[in-house]
């Protein structure tokens, strides 16, 4: 409880505006900069019991800042991909088709093995593109954890599709979102 107290009116006041100007800076909208800020500070309230003191508070919030803008323009890519994806996968030949097919049909399959706590994770942060900040506050554990449980998921993943000889193409981040999000793969 001692660490809630770093952060209080005060601090905010002080600190919101170098915030807002780093996110300005990044993002060139002054309402998009300020929902950044905002979802900072609302990040570290709710993390501010695992900050350890190593670094300024200010830095730490900048850190968090820094992750809010990236999941920004991470979030702004994925329309711009799928509709791109789409376009390729028409323009694929049939049997390129059919391992996209086939290897989302062994992941589907490969996630039912995988433990509840990286089933969930590598859904969360592959399928579902959250953050890693808010996987894991949505599953109660540590980011230190998260990234063991996605490392573990992903892995099994990744040998699952290689055990079944389906040519590995990018990472399997991008293959099991791909199996996801396909248009032609729904149904």
């Amino acid at each position: 409880m001692a660490s809630m107290a770093i952060i209080n009116a005060t601090t905010i006041q002080e600190l919101s505006p170098g915030l807002f100007a780093f996110a300005y800076r990044a993002v060139r909208q002054r309402e998009e900069a300020e929902d950044l800020v905002q979802d900072t500070w609302i990040s570290a309230l709710k993390t501010v019991p695992s900050f350890e003191g190593r670094s300024s508070l200010r830095t730490w919030l900048v850190s968090i800042l820094r992750r809010r803008i990236a999941d920004r323009f991470r979030r702004e890519r994925p329309s711009e991909q799928l509709e791109e994806e789409k376009v390729a996968w028409e323009q694929s030949p049939p049997e390129d088709r059919l391992d996209a097919y086939e290897a989302a049909d062994i992941a589907s399959r490969a996630m039912t093995e995988l433990s509840e706590l990286e089933r969930t994770a590598v859904t969360l942060c592959d399928v579902q593109d959250l953050d890693r900040d808010e996987a894991s506050a949505r599953m109660g554990v540590t980011r230190g954890h998260l990234r063991v449980l996605l490392h573990r998921g992903r892995h099994k993943l990744e040998a699952a599709l290689l055990a079944s000889g389906v040519e590995a193409r990018g990472s399997v981040r991008e293959q099991t979102h791909a199996a996801t999000r396909h248009p032609q793969l729904e149904g």
